[in-house]
């Protein structure tokens, strides 16, 4: 008898546990679009990770309520990277292209020394899904520790109803901001 309730006890636990969603990663992508070089001038550029606000710099992807100012957390439409890093890897690899006889990359070591170093500080990157995304973000080149550019770039995109089409648009348009850079770059 009691293994028979042990038994039943186990089981109506097991019914109870159930599966949950399986979590979604997206990776934000550098353009496959074919850019126009804008210099072809010889600078080496670091990147320095971006300053993203706390409640877009998480695993989860937030998006924004239709004529809201509520935030929504995906638990299962994840960043595959954090944002700050994957935000200023993709802007590195868009620059290049922009610049093909430059060195950009992404700074990961403190010791790097490059003569020009781009900070990015995003002040929004709203998404609301179905609708469209506004990427809002302030820009600043250096040259040897010197600010020679600072601006503000206010960029958006229609996105459809899909978290893959968000990451797929926010890769658009850090394409569109790594072409206003490279312009500001070959004027300096």
């Amino acid at each position: 008898m009691k293994k028979l309730s042990l038994l039943a006890i186990v089981l109506l636990l097991a019914g109870c546990v159930g599966t949950s969603s399986p979590s979604r990663f997206y990776q934000l992508q550098q353009t496959d679009a074919q850019v126009k070089p804008v210099s072809l001038r010889r600078m080496d550029i670091g990147v320095e990770e971006a300053f993203v606000p706390k409640y877009l710099d998480r695993p989860q992807i937030v998006t924004m309520e239709p004529g809201s100012s509520e935030l929504k957390i995906s638990e299962f439409s994840r960043w595959a990277e954090p944002l700050s890093s994957s935000l200023s890897r993709v802007l590195a690899d868009d620059l290049a292209l922009y610049l093909p006889k430059s060195v950009v990359k992404f700074k990961t070591l403190a010791s790097e020394d490059f003569t020009y170093t781009l900070t990015l500080e995003v002040n929004k990157m709203d998404a609301v899904l179905g609708q469209n995304l506004e990427l809002d973000v302030w820009w600043t080149v250096y040259k040897n520790g010197r600010t020679v550019i600072r601006e503000r770039a206010r960029l958006s995109s229609p996105i459809d109803n899909s978290y893959e089409n968000m990451a797929d648009q926010t890769g658009v348009l850090i394409n569109q901001l790594a072409g206003q850079i490279a312009a500001g770059l070959a004027k300096s």
